[in-house]
């Protein structure tokens, strides 16, 4: 018995070093070239709204290896990775300003500039081929948020609803437009929630006049009267693939296009920018936003 369990043992010693001597740990970093896929909300002309271009974000991580034979292996990657889109909405609108028990509609034009970074822990997993200095490799990936912040600018001119029809004013500059900074924080950020520079935005409403002070500084829900949890669901997944040159037997540069298929964006808290209810509650959005990143990396393999 005792020299089955010692047969047995070195057995399985001996499997672990040989998958050990099969498995090559590495290191990657590199640039994420990203935006989302999804359509356009549009005005009531049919115009297109809004429009998401190429923001710049990076990835770093581990890399490990199984190695089948010299030519073929499967890789998976733990990886940190920084994607998103730069989002502009520009056109048709609206504002609700409220204050004590009341509010104020509005109907006008928003300009909407943020720049949206959202923070992964990326897992991709892939079949690799290698011939002489070349790699091609294709797969899957599964991504899980753990930030996700944006900021920019808004501007909003209009009239408040009819019969008054009246042109807000920003008192502090005496311009028929009120603009803002946009300090958002996706996953943290409270409805209601602005900046404490309450007063660097002064909105006149009325000749009588009625004026509210706002603060210059809004949040990701300032606009929100309750929690609908956050803009950015907490899963992506995707296809992935890619191909790498070796500069040596170790050191390799590489391409890689990154397909979101997950919606990204959360529903329930996706609301309309163009119009509202007739009753002037929020007009919740059910379409699909997708990420798309184009990764250019440098690694080593060991």
């Amino acid at each position: 018995m005792m020299k089955l369990k010692y047969a047995l043992a070195f057995l399985f010693l001996a499997f672990v070093c040989s998958l050990n001597a099969q498995i090559r740990y590495g290191f990657k970093t590199g640039l994420n070239f990203a935006h989302f896929n999804g359509p356009s909300e549009m005005d009531d002309a049919g115009k297109d709204l809004e429009s998401w271009s190429n923001i710049t974000g990076f990835h770093i991580g581990a890399t490990f290896a199984y190695q089948f034979t010299d030519n073929y292996s499967l890789r998976a990657e733990l990886l940190y990775s920084k994607r998103g889109a730069k989002y502009t909405f520009d056109g048709q609108s609206y504002r609700t300003f409220r204050y004590d028990n009341s509010s104020t509609m509005s109907f006008g034009n928003s300009r909407y500039l943020v720049n949206i970074n959202n923070s992964y822990i990326d897992i991709p997993v892939t079949a690799v081929a290698r011939w002489g200095d070349f790699e091609i490799s294709g797969g899957a990936y599964v991504g899980f948020l753990i930030s996700s912040v944006g900021d920019g600018s808004l501007r909003y001119s209009g009239k408040t609803a009819p019969p008054q029809n009246y042109t807000i004013k920003d008192v502090n500059t005496g311009k028929d437009e009120l603009v803002f900074n946009l300090n958002y924080n996706y996953r943290k950020d409270n409805p209601g929630e602005g900046g404490d520079d309450v007063g660097a935005v002064i909105a006149e409403l009325s000749s009588a006049p009625l004026r509210l002070e706002m603060p210059g500084t809004l949040g990701a829900y300032y606009d929100y009267t309750e929690d609908r949890g956050s803009l950015f669901n907490g899963l992506d997944y995707g296809l992935i693939g890619g191909v790498s040159y070796y500069l040596s037997s170790s050191l390799y540069a590489g391409v890689r296009l990154q397909y979101g298929m997950a919606d990204v964006s959360n529903s329930d808290a996706d609301v309309s920018k163009a119009r509202l209810n007739e009753d002037g509650t929020f007009i919740y959005r059910d379409d699909k936003d997708k990420n798309f990143s184009i990764q250019v990396s440098v690694g080593f393999s060991f």
